[in-house]
């Protein structure tokens, strides 16, 4: 299962497996390319989005917050960003860049929210298989919903997406533990995104987000650069951050085997500083798994030429644990 770039377009390569009916498959893959033209816009206009958010876990830093994404098509955009004493403000006009924090390492609950917004969209992969598309009502509305199972090595899911029968919406994702529910559409520039957006893991409600997007027809302040703004120039060029050593946890003798996630960033000497969880499936593994990252080296990201600080994700996996 592949996530779909909101507002990029999608290349698909037809894929037919034995093991499943071939014309269901084409059914579901059709279901979720409806559901990709429902949302996701041709073109857009000056506007801004607004998405504020409220945080379930007992383990967060915080329990509000808010995105703010401000874009004059063609000239630049601005950004900010607010959850607790994380506080960051952007400016793109033309080719500079300013900034409140020139790289920040995003807290684990902004880094869902961009995750979710302004939709999460998915598309389907080998690993896919699907088993049936059965009819069902979610949050009050006819649906298709799709049951497929994903097989990764000895990992197998089951997973279901929801389709609305009426305006192709993707209304419900249920992807391994997380699910994902989409509700109160609304419409813009010839598309239909949700106004509520709930996040829950293993059935236990995480972060709930109102999301508004309304045009912009004065953006005459929009691209001020925000008091004592660092200033930067847009990478022409650029390349990513490349390992050299990335070493896995050592494997146990007997168990499941388990993901935890981190996000970090990669600093200019080729380590990783900042660390912090994303997600994991064993949190007695964390400590373990930030510890080994603290090891891992590349060679930097390169932005117009010069190594470049990068925000990246780090994947540990614990096998038979």
């Amino acid at each position: 299962m592949k996530t779909v770039l909101v507002l990029s377009a999608l290349v698909l390569a037809p894929l037919l497996y034995a093991a499943q009916d071939a014309q269901l498959r084409s059914r579901a893959v059709s279901l979720l390319e409806s559901a990709t033209a429902a949302s996701v816009a041709p073109s857009l206009p000056n506007l801004e989005r607004v998405d504020t958010f409220r945080v379930f876990d007992a383990d967060a830093k915080a329990r509000e917050g808010s995105f703010t994404r401000t874009v004059l098509q063609g000239v630049g955009r601005r950004e900010e960003t607010i959850f607790g004493d994380f506080h960051v403000v952007s400016v793109w006009s033309g080719e500079t860049l300013a900034t409140t924090d020139m790289h920040p390492v995003i807290p684990r609950e902004v880094a869902i929210l961009m995750q979710l917004t302004p939709i999460n969209l998915v598309h389907f992969d080998a690993s896919d298989v699907i088993g049936e598309i059965t009819d069902k009502h979610v949050g009050g509305r006819a649906a298709h919903c799709i049951e497929f199972d994903t097989i990764v090595g000895a990992r197998h899911d089951a997973n279901e997406l929801c389709v609305d029968a009426a305006n192709s919406t993707l209304l419900s994702e249920r992807l391994r533990d997380e699910s994902i529910e989409n509700s109160n559409f609304f419409s813009i520039a010839g598309v239909l995104l949700p106004g509520k957006i709930t996040y829950s893991v293993s059935g236990d409600e995480k972060m709930e987000i109102t999301q508004t997007m309304t045009m912009v027809t004065d953006g005459t302040n929009v691209l001020a650069a925000p008091p004592s703004a660092i200033l930067g120039r847009r990478c022409t060029t650029f390349r990513r951050a490349i390992g050299q050593s990335m070493p896995q946890p050592l494997a146990g003798r007997g168990g499941r085997d388990w993901d935890v996630v981190l996000r970090g960033l990669i600093g200019v000497d080729g380590k990783v500083h900042d660390a912090l969880v994303q997600s994991s499936d064993r949190p007695d593994l964390n400590a373990e798994a930030l510890a080994l990252v603290a090891q891992w080296v590349f060679v930097p990201a390169m932005c117009n030429g010069n190594a470049n600080p990068s925000d990246a994700s780090f994947v540990l996996h614990f096998n038979a644990r």
